[in-house]
């Protein structure tokens, strides 16, 4: 009578996920190497985790990234405040009613003479945000894609195109 032969045993190994925080982890993990535990690292300081806000609201009464259009055009201004966009809708309106060239917006309607109209029918709040450098990216980030979709007004046209703001488009 043949022996019966043993088949070799396979254990599937299983997976454990760890948030990435310095490169003692990378010890760490070595540990487990001959475990029946693979690891995997992930890490929690991406773009997306840098820029993203946890405020709450999309009134006029917030503050971040807004669009003010163009009622004759349908092109958009993209902009930035830290403080309410129905406080600087204001500014933008007196900019024009005194003919003060100090905003793009305030440019392009002026010099085009063209027709603007009411925070409530003309602004729009994109993104809320508190005031500081992720304003700026935000802001770098909307005119890039208002620019891509050829509704900027032509006094925020860049030539530059980011081509991180382009793969973040993509991702998004």
């Amino acid at each position: 009578m043949a022996k019966k032969q043993k088949l070799p045993t396979t254990t599937t190994k299983k997976w454990v996920t760890f948030s990435y925080h310095s490169p003692m982890l990378c010890k760490i993990t070595n540990l487990f190497k001959h475990t029946n535990l693979n690891i995997a690292l992930c890490v929690t300081n991406t773009i997306h985790q840098q820029l993203a806000d946890k405020i709450v609201g999309t009134s006029t009464n917030s503050s971040g990234m807004y669009e003010l259009k163009c009622d004759t055009w349908n092109n958009s201004y993209v902009g930035q405040s830290g403080r309410s966009i129905a406080t600087r809708h204001k500014e933008h309106t007196r900019y024009l009613r005194t003919n003060n060239l100090i905003s793009a917006y305030a440019l392009h309607i002026l010099n085009n003479r063209h027709e603007y109209g009411t925070a409530e029918e003309t602004m729009e709040l994109l993104k809320p945000c508190n005031k500081g450098t992720k304003l700026n990216c935000w802001k770098a980030l909307y005119m890039q894609a208002f620019h891509r979709r050829n509704i900027l007004i032509e006094e925020q046209k860049v030539n530059d195109v980011n081509l991180l703001y382009e793969l973040a488009q993509h991702v998004t």
